[in-house]
């Protein structure tokens, strides 16, 4: 909303005007930083998103070579040995031993600290120490 006292400088402004001017101002800066906040958090879903989507397409790809894999392994046993049904419990042992660690660093990859919108909380930070710089 325009004023005739628009294109004069701040300190010839009433106050009333003064006040109506940092609210204006104060409300696009909170609109900037929710569409900031906004678009970073669309940004990680995508990021999420194309993770999961790549989890699910290894696994797809490994589960066929790792049964194939895991039978080699309990017959290379078997051949040192050991009973078929040790070598195929010792297999699985094996098995359930690297399917927990890649678990593992899957579920910290997908912590929520590396989903916060980072850049947008240093925005606010700046904003307001540049609020309180100015009042």
């Amino acid at each position: 909303m325009a004023s005739a006292y628009d294109n004069r400088p701040p300190e010839t402004k009433p106050v009333s005007e003064l006040i109506s001017d940092a609210l204006g101002q104060f409300s696009r800066l909170v609109r900037n930083e929710v569409a900031l906040a906004r678009a970073e958090m669309t940004d990680k879903a995508k990021q999420v998103a194309r993770g999961g989507a790549m989890l699910g397409l290894a696994a797809f790809v490994a589960l066929p070579a790792l049964g194939v894999l895991m039978l080699a392994l309990a017959a290379g046993l078997h051949e040192l040995g050991l009973a078929w049904s040790l070598s195929y419990l010792i297999t699985a042992v094996v098995g359930f031993v690297i399917a927990g660690m890649l678990a593992m660093v899957g579920m910290s990859r997908l912590k929520a600290e590396a989903l916060v919108p980072s850049r947008t909380i240093n925005q606010l930070h700046r904003d307001v120490g540049t609020m309180k710089e100015h009042m």
